[in-house]
């Protein structure tokens, strides 16, 4: 090659546009969904719910927190984020309890800037049927509850019924169903309330619903669903420690009660 063809070749090669990155999407949704010891329900979950959130919304993550499973719930998980790309993300961890897990994916929702968090519960019983009255209703309120027709067993039922009862006793708020797995929320509108909590509070779930309600300027709004019995696994607060959780609970939320509301 002479001289001259060299230089023009080296200007063609200067010139030639680089392909642009593109930057993922950010997601209108995060889905919050804590594992543990699911592995009998948590494949037919993530399809059931991928299934419904794909005609509901379209834009989202569903970010599973395998909190310290002992069974095969991980090993599933990981197959599934191989075959479900995007749409699913995986972390795994030490075991931490059922509101941790919950808060850590509240956290990444703020972190990302998501505009909304869906919690659901990874047992089966949170249906994904009801999903799109849900969404389509956002818009009216900052937090939208499933109010829960429990068809799980009447000590269950007698269980929400006394969280219900305490919380409005001790604590002056009177939350439908605190401990409900399925709730839609506004991350902005309860940015404040989920930094309040720290990362020693259990039953994080719980106490945000406590700080929401005690904010006057939080619309909240419910949505009946049917909660049928679990398909397998372990509940992570099995009925025998209750009452040791709900000491711990409001032992942790007397020191949560100074925390600025809005």
């Amino acid at each position: 090659m002479n001289p001259s063809s060299a230089r023009r070749a080296i200007r063609r090669r200067r010139i030639t546009p680089q392909p642009a990155i593109m930057e993922k999407p950010r997601p209108e949704l995060l889905v919050a969904l804590p594992v543990y010891n699911e592995s009998a329900s948590i494949r037919d979950v993530v399809g059931n719910w991928m299934a419904a959130l794909d005609s509901a919304v379209g834009s989202y993550v569903i970010l599973a927190i395998n909190d310290g499973s002992t069974d095969h719930s991980g090993e599933i998980l990981e197959e599934l984020r191989s075959a479900c790309g995007d749409r699913l993300e995986v972390r795994s961890r030490d075991n931490r309890g059922h509101g941790q897990s919950c808060l850590e994916a509240y956290l990444v929702a703020l972190e990302r800037g998501i505009p909304y968090i869906l919690q659901i519960d990874s047992d089966g019983q949170s249906d994904p049927r009801y999903v799109r009255g849900f969404w389509e209703r956002r818009g009216d309120f900052d937090v939208i509850y499933g109010k829960r027709r429990r068809l799980d067993g009447l000590a269950r039922i007698i269980a929400s019924l006394a969280l219900r009862v305490l919380l409005r006793l001790l604590e002056g708020v009177d939350c439908v169903d605190a401990n409900v797995p399925y709730r839609l929320m506004n991350t902005c509108a309860c940015e404040q309330a989920i930094r309040a909590i720290p990362p020693v509070v259990s039953l994080a779930n719980v106490a945000l619903a406590v700080l929401l309600k005690r904010n006057p300027e939080i619309r909240h709004g419910t949505i009946a669903v049917d909660f049928p019995p679990r398909c397998g696994g372990e509940p992570s607060v099995p009925l025998s420690r209750f009452i040791v959780k709900g000491y711990e609970l409001f032992a942790q939320l007397r020191k949560l009660r100074n925390i600025p509301t809005s």
